[in-house]
């Protein structure tokens, strides 16, 4: 029997590799507590293993309560203490060694460090004398002995030889004296089937383990979570600030007040008819326009003014000036007529003259060759003519009609103008210039008619400006207006423009802006998260219940079974949302 001492940080290979050199079949380990390389389930299954295969058997004896555990886990035997080898055995080695020196070594002598090592079963109250093949398990304490009767002489550096003759001399020896090897033994027990830790059923069970533990991992410490929402206590503000917008500026004067603006114009016309309102005793004569053509000869033909032209039903229509008629274009023998447009009234008033279009023709010319060859024409009707008490358009009427049309106009030139502007930008109502460039009417004052038709031509111009630019300046005058323990909620913030004043010839818009918003108390959120958390339900509405900051608070816990706001400050989450 050969006794270890293992050191405190001796390795599981060196362990194995003193077994392995060791000619003893029964070995003791003294372990000391804390070894590292043997407080291994898997350490001491492999040790058990090699010493099956190498035909030993070895027990422990250590005061560590987990090695021996685990020991006898994989079924290593565990000794209390060390103990003695029977004396008797003693002295039979001491009787082998002689022997074997008389048969195989003569004079030579094995060196001292050779150990001679035999293993004693302690009997207890059941065991009986029998005999104990070599290749059975026991329970085994080891003692080194050393013959004391042997100085070595001379070293062996090769022992393996002798070992082998050693070992079948005392085999046979035993054979032939049995007494010298009785000695007491537990009945034989069976060989256990090896260990194997990894089994299906032993990973099924884990990975249940594995799964029943992070499941609750998860819902202890992942899932629960806590929502704070605050509508906090509010106030008014309301003030008023004078802005400019300035087409001259790129970008924001907080200093001035200024936004940058952007010029837009469209011009535009319309045309409505109006009825006359007044009324007068008139002697009106038609009037109208009549193209009159040369077809004579290539000289020019004077007419005179009050040259009458006849119409086709009879009607005497007079020249009003004198003009002179253009020579006709002789081309390859043939004549093209020239012609030239000249203004005609009638002979008499009434609006029996008020004819439609018709061919002319020239009284004074008739029974010479200029008749047939000189005549008029006219393409719109002739009108005017009246008689008697008549509608008649007086100048209010016109005056009306043409601020009626200008306002229309106005208003389209809105539509326009939100067609035209981008989204981004807006321009006020009150900013926009409207300049009427023509007015042109069918009648004048005083002229007879029952309607009249009203033409007007207009110029919009207006500045455009970004109304965030607008919001930036009202914010940042907010925030000087009010203390820090608040805040702006900006989606309060309604502005009124006022006064509004448009100087066309700078390029710029002044107005005066009406501000009302609210503000709100700043809560600080990592505190309420440290005064919250741990808290049930009950504890947290109370709290938040005493803040007169708080007007509203609503605490939302996660996954349903959650009832208190969560330790980890992370997992609680405050949102501050005025209403």
């Amino acid at each position: 029997m050969e006794n270890f001492y293992l050191e405190v940080n001796e390795e599981f290979f060196s362990i194995i590799d003193r077994i392995k050199r060791s000619r003893d079949r029964k070995i003791t380990l003294i372990v000391p507590v804390g070894l590292p390389s043997l407080r291994s389930i898997i350490n001491l299954k492999i040790l058990k293993e090699e010493a099956l295969s190498l035909g030993k058997d070895v027990a422990l004896v250590t005061a560590d309560t987990l090695i021996k555990r685990l020991a006898q886990q994989v079924n290593l035997i565990i000794l209390d203490k060390i103990q003695e080898e029977p004396q008797s055995l003693k002295l039979s080695e001491e009787k082998r060694q002689v022997e074997f020196e008389n048969k195989f070594g003569g004079t030579k002598k094995i060196i001292s460090d050779i150990v001679v090592k035999r293993v004693i079963r302690k009997p207890t109250v059941e065991e009986k004398p029998v005999f104990v093949p070599e290749s059975e398990e026991v329970k085994e304490t080891e003692e080194e002995i050393v013959p004391q009767s042997y100085i070595p002489k001379q070293e062996f550096r090769d022992l393996g030889e002798k070992e082998q003759q050693f070992d079948e001399f005392f085999i046979k020896k035993r054979k032939d004296k049995k007494k010298e090897e009785l000695f007491y033994k537990t009945e034989p027990r069976k060989e256990k089937p090896s260990f194997k830790f990894f089994t299906f059923k032993r990973f099924i069970i884990f990975l249940i383990f594995i799964l029943f533990v992070g499941g609750g991992f998860v819902l202890y410490f992942i899932l629960p979570k806590a929502q704070v929402i605050i509508n906090p206590q509010k106030e008014d503000i309301k003030f008023e600030t004078e802005i400019i917008a300035d087409k001259s500026i790129d970008s924001i004067n907080l200093e001035n007040s200024k936004v940058p603006a952007q010029v837009f114009q469209i011009e535009t016309e319309d045309s409505r008819k109006f009825p006359t309102t007044g009324e007068k005793d008139v002697q009106e004569k038609a009037k109208g326009v009549i193209t009159v053509y040369n077809q004579y000869s290539s000289s020019e033909q004077s007419l005179v003014k009050t040259t009458r032209f006849r119409s086709e039903n009879g009607k005497i229509f007079r020249l009003i000036e004198t003009v002179v008629i253009p020579g006709a274009i002789v081309e390859e023998g043939k004549i093209i007529p020239s012609s030239k447009e000249v203004a005609v009234e009638a002979d008499e008033p009434g609006d029996a003259y008020n004819i439609g279009p018709s061919k002319f023709t020239i009284p004074g010319f008739e029974g010479t060759p200029k008749y047939a060859s000189f005549y008029g024409q006219s393409v719109e009707p002739m009108a005017g003519g009246a008689k008697g008490i008549m509608k008649v358009a007086t100048k209010q009427d016109i005056e009306g009609a043409t601020q009626i049309v200008s306002l229309e106009l106005k208003n389209k030139v809105k539509e326009e103008f939100k067609k035209k502007i981008p989204s981004d930008l807006k321009m006020l109502d009150d900013g926009q210039v409207l300049e009427v460039i023509e007015s042109d009417s069918t009648l004048d004052t005083d002229d007879p008619g029952k309607e009249f038709t009203i033409t007007v031509k207009v110029k919009a111009w207006g500045l455009a400006f970004k109304e965030n630019d607008v919001l930036v300046i009202i914010k940042e005058e907010i925030k000087d207006k009010i203390s820090t323990d608040k805040f702006l909620i900006p989606s309060t913030i309604k502005v009124n423009y006022k006064n509004v004043k448009v100087d066309s010839a700078k390029g710029k818009l002044n107005f005066i802006c009406q501000i009302e918003a609210k503000t709100a108390w700043n809560l600080d959120e990592s505190e309420l998260k440290s005064e919250l958390s741990g808290k049930n339900e009950i504890e947290v509405r109370k709290y938040l219940s005493s803040l007169p900051e708080i007007e509203t608070a609503k605490v939302i816990f996660w996954p349903f079974w959650v009832k208190s706001i969560p330790q980890n400050k992370n997992k609680i989450k405050i949102i501050i949302k005025p209403e």
